[in-house]
C-alpha cells in the first residue's frame, strides 16, 4: 500500500481526495501547512506528495525544494496558479508532475500511477545494482585457485548463457574435452563449495544437463 501525503490548506479538498484516494488503496495523510507536512515525513515514509502552491507561511515552491533537499520522495503539484510560468517554476523547484485545478478525479489518479509505477522501477534497478556490486564484491574475496579464478570469471563474462563443457575446457583449462576427464567438474564443485562456505548460493552456477554451465546474478 503506497502512503500519499496530501499538503493543502484547503480542508474540504483533503477531506474529498482522502476518500477517494482511500478507495483506491492508497494509505492517505493530510497536513494543511508545510512545516507540520515536512515534519510528518522526517518522521514517516511517504512514497508520494500532493502539494499545493499557495499555502500559508511556506508556499508550495518553498515546500517541494525542501523535500527534493531532505527525501526523493516524488511531488505532484495541484494548483489553482495554471499558468506556464507557474507550471515551470514548480517543475524547476522539483515536482515530477504539475496540475491545473479544477482537476478530473481520473486524470489524477492515472497520473499517480504512473509516478509510482516509475518511481518503483527506479528502486528495482538500484536494488538490483547494489545486489550486483554486493555479488561482485562477495566472489572477489572467495579463496579460489588461479585456475578456479579463471573459470569464474569466463563464467560471468558469459553471464546467463550457457557455456559447454567443451569451451570451458578448451578456453580455460587449454586442452580437448574427454569423456572421462572429471577435471572441470571437480574444479566447479570446488567453486561451489567455497561459495556456500562464504555464504552465496552454489546456485549461481547452473548446470544445464548435457549442455554445460551458466551464471546467474540471482540465483534460483
Amino acid at each position: 500500500m503506497s502512503r500519499v501525503l496530501v499538503i493543502d490548506d484547503d480542508v474540504q479538498l483533503c477531506e474529498l481526495l482522502a476518500d477517494v484516494l482511500a478507495a483506491e488503496g492508497y494509505d492517505v495523510e493530510c497536513r494543511h501547512c508545510g512545516e507540520t507536512a515536512l515534519a510528518y515525513m522526517q518522521d514517516y515514509s511517504v512514497d508520494l506528495v500532493l502539494l499545493d502552491v499557495m499555502l500559508p507561511n511556506i508556499d508550495g515552491m518553498q515546500v517541494a525544494r525542501r523535500i527534493c533537499q531532505r527525501f526523493a520522495t516524488p511531488i505532484l503539484m495541484l494548483t489553482a496558479l495554471a499558468d506556464e510560468t507557474s507550471m515551470m517554476d514548480g517543475l524547476q523547484a522539483g515536482a515530477d508532475h504539475y496540475m491545473p485545478k479544477p482537476f478530473r478525479v481520473p486524470e489524477l489518479l492515472a497520473r499517480m500511477t504512473a509516478i509510482l509505477r516509475r518511481v518503483g522501477l527506479e528502486r528495482q534497478r538500484q536494488s538490483q545494482h547494489c545486489s550486483e556490486q554486493n555479488l561482485s564484491q562477495q566472489i572477489a574475496r572467495l579463496p579460489l585457485t588461479g585456475t578456479e579464478s579463471e573459470l569464474l570469471e569466463y563464467l560471468i563474462k558469459h553471464h546467463e548463457v550457457v557455456v559447454s563443457k567443451a569451451e570451458l575446457q578448451k578456453e580455460v583449462l587449454k586442452k580437448d574435452l574427454s569423456p572421462f576427464d572429471r577435471n572441470l567438474d571437480m574444479h566447479i564443485s570446488n567453486i561451489r563449495r567455497k561459495m556456500v562456505q562464504s555464504g552465496l548460493s552454489k546456485q549461481h552456477i547452473k548446470t544445464i544437463r548435457g549442455k554445460g554451465y551458466s551464471f546467474l546474478a540471482m540465483a534460483s
